[in-house]
């Protein structure tokens, strides 16, 4: 029997994720990330970061979603329907929300009808530690899927790999991310289910 005051305090890296990864593909894991020490060591230190930010990319994730209210850098011509130009910040992969009735993007840039602006976007997270569960799965098997051919060269272990990261590990935490991110009173599945269970008459209640 394991002795719980034995283990070692529960604080995920990037090397438990890395070994979560070659798990999936029946790799023995690493004891750290250096780029030329082994082939597993190079892919992972090659394709971690990318994976990373293509799964930030991929859903609302709480942990990395950020409110910022952008200054005005310079000005269109006056009769231009967005005349404001904001750079985006330096660690935005994705643009969520923006508090404005006209705006576009341009390159890293927003084009907009009002100043200052108030927007929400997914951040460039590298620490581990704030990343929850349901994204380190997810990661993880993004990255599986990148280190599958490379490492086993067993194209049916990708394709599967590829089938279980978008149709069932990513859309089930992003539903859970998605529920999360509302309050009880304000989901809209909430407020679905109440339509449903409230009748619609007094006598229905008998």
């Amino acid at each position: 029997m394991t002795n719980e005051s034995t283990l070692q305090p529960d604080t995920p890296s990037a090397l438990d994720i890395c070994n979560a990864a070659l798990s999936k593909i029946g790799e023995a894991p690493l004891d750290a990330l250096i780029a030329n020490e082994s082939t597993a060591s190079r892919l992972c230190v090659l394709h971690y970061h990318p994976a990373r930010r293509e799964t930030l990319c991929m859903a609302r994730w709480t942990f990395a979603t950020v409110q910022i209210t952008l200054d005005s850098v310079s000005a269109q011509a006056p009769n231009s329907l967005t005349p404001y130009q904001f750079t985006l910040p330096k660690d935005c992969l994705r643009v969520l929300d923006v508090e404005c009735t006209e705006w576009k993007m341009q390159g890293r840039r927003i084009l907009a009808s009002r100043a200052p602006l108030r927007m929400s976007y997914i951040a460039d997270i590298e620490d581990a530690e704030q990343f929850d569960p349901l994204f380190m799965d997810a990661l993880a098997t993004r990255l599986a899927e990148k280190l599958a051919m490379p490492m086993t060269g067993n194209q049916s272990l990708r394709q599967n790999l590829h089938q279980e990261f978008h149709k069932i590990i990513l859309p089930q935490a992003a539903t859970v991310n998605a529920v999360q991110s509302f309050s009880n009173d304000s989901h809209p599945l909430l407020d679905l289910l109440r339509k449903i269970k409230s009748p619609r008459n007094p006598e229905d209640c008998e």
